[in-house]
């Protein structure tokens, strides 16, 4: 099937650029066909009160790189917009996809260092614009969801789009960027764990021929959390300006300034008295294990990214996406020695942890978009360039096992830091890579139908950069496809049928050797469904991934061992909207495995449900609730089980002419939960607590 479907997606993007100067040359690209010979896409804007709606099938997909509509793309893609993030009250990226199928956010609990989340039981990718925001771990800031316009998943491997990318998908945030109408609006915030919070939003033209635009995003964040000793601090700064010389020509430069100061909120607390008893009972959940004024998880980041679109002709441009980045980290951190039992009093040993982190990152992607026609079929040809150039660096390092001293973790007492330890830091090996890619797409319309194809060439090296050693290098060339095929019925329904495969280059060695890189496919059927007034909206996709050459720790210290995965099921997403109200629902149900063993794969909630609604009353009020059902888990090996959770959420807001006002809490019945388990018997992390935040906002 593999094979098969493959040439026929050859064939096709084989045929469109040997045909595209001809048809150029006879003025063709500008003919429009008749509709009795095809069925074309009219163009999309989201602007205003569309963008106000859960539904947004009708949206453009920035993630497929084709100008189509989520509802006219044969594959999965779930979008979330900055409507549904305030109505839900979404800190983070995290937050804002805990109601989106097939997706497990928050998957390792409360943790103020990254979103986490798994798309259909796999790691997802972290891109922004287009370009991957993430390298190595724990070296950056996670993305502020206050800088973001909208978010997309495109679920399932995309390597043929995007290179070296997760099996399970793609989570692209779409930057806030300058818009023609002056609008702005100005965001004060307190909450749980004295949380305060203020920022702004302001658009609009600088000139009166609206050639020059700008927008600043602003936000400042003074926030303590749930567990005792940690803060959330930060601040994100987001000026950007268009420039529009002439019609058919856009620049905008977006500078994007982060950074956040706190500590780490996972503790990493021991099994006894988290998922199994213990003499004392449960450890609380605020219990914090560090040195309060040593630990510390401090991050910033500052990135300039150029966006370019040049009109070439009346149905060719030429985009393209650029970005510096420069990110560090400053890591000062305890925890409870991984697989220790405490004792009956609650005392146990603890890890003494720092490492200072930096990345530098180039990243590139300028690609030429065509609509033309060839006999009864209408094609949208992208032929695009990518290039990533990454290097991530590690220093001042040191892991003592055991060397943290011991604490309570019922009545913790502090000031036991062995500053001797620390004397003994080192500089780790820092990684590179450095990756080329040359793809080219066609989504081809013949009639109601259409066949999407994509052909991708990466050329990636990795690098190793040992002081003192020789360099341990890497290249590795793939070449990766998609394809898919869709039926676009009159009445709004679209069954498709795709497949997709993946390819990640691993960093590291093994016993002296380097690493595979990880492969995979996918094979998924689904069907989407539009009502023709655009008031309700589906997506259910049944899909099976296959994953080769998985990295996992081995059984021997500093060694890992590469192995499949598989994993199989489907999901369901419904959205409805009447005069004054809006429902969202989904449901996830997965089988996730490794190949080899048939054991279970840790951290994946295999079943899940959602749902979400909202009322507007005439009157300025509206109400919302949400519900949502998280089903058990493993740990590393199958084990331990760590149980299902229910959490429910809700909001009450009032609008007043230009003020806006809103009450919003997560977990709003304060369920103490654990969330997960490294392995039987090592340690585990709870869920997050109830959070309720009280938001002001003035409109302008």
């Amino acid at each position: 099937m593999k094979k098969s479907l493959l040439l026929v997606g050859a064939g096709s993007l084989i045929l469109s650029p040997i045909v595209v100067a001809e048809a150029i040359d006879k003025g063709k690209v500008a003919a429009e066909p008749g509709p009795e010979q095809v069925k074309t896409l009219a163009p999309i804007e989201i602007k205003g009160e569309q963008d106000n709606s859960f539904i947004n099938q009708d949206r453009v997909s920035q993630s497929f790189k084709q100008g189509l509509s989520v509802h006219e793309t044969p594959a999965s893609i779930s979008v979330v917009n900055q409507q549904f993030i305030r109505d839900t009250g979404a800190k983070n990226i995290q937050d804002a996809l805990l109601y989106t199928s097939g997706v497990y956010a928050g998957n390792f609990g409360f943790d103020t260092r990254g979103d986490w989340k798994y798309v259909r039981g796999l790691n997802a990718s972290d891109y922004l614009d287009g370009l991957r925001s993430i390298y190595g771990s724990y070296n950056s800031v996670r993305t502020n969801v206050y800088s973001l316009e909208h978010i997309e998943v495109l679920k399932g491997p995309s390597s043929s789009l995007y290179g070296q990318s997760d099996l399970g998908g793609i989570v692209n945030g779409v930057s806030k960027l300058p818009k023609p109408e002056a609008q702005g609006e100005i965001w004060a915030q307190v909450g749980s764990h004295e949380r305060k919070q203020l920022a702004t939003d302001i658009t609009g033209p600088v000139t009166d021929d609206g050639k020059w635009l700008f927008r600043l995003v602003a936000l400042g964040r003074d926030s303590g959390t749930q567990v005792d000793h940690v803060d959330d601090d930060g601040y994100v700064l987001a000026p950007s300006i268009t420039w529009k010389p002439q019609n058919g020509t856009e620049i905008t430069l977006l500078l994007n300034r982060q950074e956040n100061k706190g500590q780490v909120s996972a503790q990493f607390l021991p099994s006894r008295g988290t998922i199994d008893p213990a003499p004392r009972g449960r450890i609380p959940t605020n219990t914090f294990v560090g040195e309060p004024g040593w630990d510390r998880y401090d991050r910033e980041r500052t990135e300039v990214t150029l966006f370019v679109d040049q009109k070439l002709a009346e149905n060719w441009k030429v985009s393209g996406v650029l970005r510096k980045s420069d990110s560090s980290a400053e890591t000062r951190e305890h925890w409870i020695d991984v697989g220790v039992v405490p004792d009956d009093e609650g005392n146990a040993t603890r890890t003494l942890y720092q490492v200072d982190r930096e990345t530098d990152v180039l990243s590139f992607d300028v690609r030429a978009q065509g609509k033309f026609d060839i006999g009864i079929t209408r094609h949208t040809l992208t032929v695009g360039i990518d290039r990533q150039d990454a290097l991530w660096k590690e220093g001042n390092y040191f892991y003592g096992y055991g060397q943290g001293g011991t604490i309570n973790l019922y009545d913790p007492q502090y000031g036991n830091l062995n500053r001797a330890a620390l004397a003994n830091t080192f500089d780790r090996p820092d990684n590179e890579i450095v990756q080329t890619g040359i793809y080219i797409v066609d989504s081809m319309e013949i009639g109601n139908a259409l066949v999407s194809a994509a052909l991708r060439r990466d050329d990636s090296e990795t690098t190793t950069i040992i002081a003192g050693a020789d360099n341990v290098k890497s290249e590795d060339k793939e070449i990766t496809g998609r394809i898919g095929l869709m039926y676009r019925f009159d009445m709004g329904i679209n069954p498709y049928i795709s497949y997709a495969e993946s390819f990640v280059p691993n960093l590291g060695t093994d016993q002296g050797g380097s690493l595979d890189p990880t492969t995979g496919e996918q094979k998924e059927i689904g069907v989407k469904y539009l009502s023709p007034n655009k008031d309700l909206s589906a997506s259910l996709a049944w899909f099976d991934i296959e994953e080769e050459k998985r990295v996992v720790p081995d059984s021997r210290p500093d060694s890992v061992r590469q192995i499949g995965a598989t994993v199989e099921g489907w999901e369901l997403e419904v959205k409805k909207r009447w005069d004054q109200a809006e429902l969202l629902a989904t449901y996830t149900d997965l089988k996730a495995e490794e190949g080899e063993t048939g054991t279970r794969l840790p951290y994946v909630a295999e079943k899940q449900a959602s749902i979400w609604g909202k009322y507007d009353f005439t009157n300025g009020i509206r109400v919302g609730l949400g519900a949502r059902y998280n089903g058990d888990n493993v740990g590393f090996g199958g084990g331990p089980l760590v149980s299902s959770a229910t959490l429910y959420d809700a909001m009450l807001g009032y609008s007043l002419g230009d003020w806006d006002f809103g009450v919003d809490a997560k977990n709003l019945t304060d369920k103490t939960y654990v969330s997960w388990c490294r392995s039987a018997g090592t340690d585990c992390g709870y869920g997050e607590r109830r959070m309720i935040t009280g938001n002001v906002k003035y409109l302008f």
